[in-house]
């Protein structure tokens, strides 16, 4: 494995390095762990900001990339067919998502993982 920040923009290095759970996140969701946090566990906490990628359980060469503050019911909106760009994929399984305390963040981080360079980052090395 490459060192942090190898193969990703300057903007998101210090990011990595400062979240702790950026990998181990990572790799849970890999493992079909549950790492979610919900308002009962988070109790007094700061609300986290999610970005993710899904893959598509019937057509896996399909993904999409999203933000969400609630990463499980975001999930079950995608699979039940709520959002049109999902709905023909249907279902679709988290395949990675990394938790942020800042919304710009995770929304800065979803934007980059939309880009062509942002692509090829995570099919080298998130997917």
């Amino acid at each position: 494995m490459a060192a942090v920040g190898e193969a990703c923009p300057a903007q998101f290095r210090n990011a990595k390095r400062s979240m702790g759970s950026w990998v181990q996140n990572s790799i849970a969701a890999k493992e079909g762990h549950s790492a979610w946090a919900t308002d009962k566990e988070n109790k007094g906490n700061r609300a986290m900001y999610y970005t993710y990628i899904l893959r598509s359980k019937g057509r896996p060469d399909q993904t999409y990339i999203g933000f969400t503050q609630d990463l499980k019911h975001r999930l079950a909106t995608h699979n039940n067919g709520g959002s049109p760009h999902t709905a023909k994929f249907a279902p679709w399984q988290i395949e990675f998502y990394c938790a942020f305390k800042l919304e710009a963040r995770a929304r800065s981080f979803e934007q980059y993982l939309k880009s062509h360079s942002g692509k090829a980052f995570a099919s080298k090395r998130l997917l």
